[in-house]
């Protein structure tokens, strides 16, 4: 593909962005670990944080560098970053599941997900 479609250049942009933030939103809830479940617990309605650990933060901390890697890629025309983005989008919305129960599945997260994997592998069928 000579020129990238808007459609695709937007869902690589809006995957770094989102990448980016759940990157850093993890370091920091990896490294200040203590402040983060405090505050968890001061402005949300959950009230045990016992099943949280640093490595459950390091775990999605991993899985979103490796989808941003992934959206980086995508953005560059290389159709390997499907093979970083997509296994690291099934991490970061099943971890959860697996480590706090069915209850932490994020609708939305699945929706997005879902949306930027039809665009990237729609395009991937185009140019490939």
């Amino acid at each position: 593909m000579e020129k990238k479609p808007i459609i695709f250049e937007s869902a690589c942009i809006f995957s770094i962005i989102g990448s980016s933030i759940g990157f850093f939103s993890m370091f920091i809830s990896t490294f200040f670990f203590r402040i983060v479940t405090e505050k968890i617990t001061s402005i949300t309605n959950i009230t045990a944080t016992e099943k949280l650990s640093p490595v459950y933060f390091a775990m999605l901390m991993a899985a979103f560098s490796v989808s941003l890697a992934g959206a980086i890629k995508l953005y560059r025309m290389q159709r390997a970053g499907l093979y970083f983005y997509l296994p690291a989008q099934a991490m970061i919305m099943f971890l959860p599941v697996f480590w706090l129960g069915s209850h932490s599945f994020s609708t939305t997260n699945a929706i997005f997900t879902l949306v930027f994997a039809g665009v990237y592998l729609y395009y991937y069928r185009i140019t490939r």
